[in-house]
């Protein structure tokens, strides 16, 4: 029988010192019901929220490295490449390349993203 996963920090649980939680449609991504995945960002940890109608999507992004890092979202959201992004909270600046849109995280920094279906 195999353990269990280490536990990771809490980072990923809400958007942390902000107000969209308040705001149904992004509430609703952190309800008992919602599906919660995790991602394969590289050497940043991602998490997907979405809420029961799968209606939008709320993701986290953290750095736990010491150095800035960054992660392509059309190569790690595929399926939401025609979707547009909104800051929820955190601290972040993106760049444009012709293979998509880069978020850039500054070291030990989270910030959360959402998008409507």
């Amino acid at each position: 029988m195999s353990s269990p996963a280490p536990a990771q920090a809490l980072w990923h649980g809400a958007p942390a010192l902000s107000d969209c939680l308040d705001r149904p449609h992004i509430g609703a991504a952190f309800t008992e019901d919602a599906l919660v995945r995790r991602l394969d960002a590289g050497s940043i940890e991602g998490v997907l929220h979405e809420p029961a109608d799968r209606s939008r999507v709320v993701l986290g992004l953290h750095n736990p490295s010491p150095a800035e890092a960054r992660v392509n979202l059309s190569t790690l959201l595929p399926e939401c490449a025609d979707r547009t992004w909104h800051f929820l909270s955190g601290s972040m600046h993106t760049s444009h390349a012709a293979d998509g849109m880069y978020v850039h995280l500054d070291a030990a920094g989270t910030v959360w993203l959402t998008a409507a279906s």
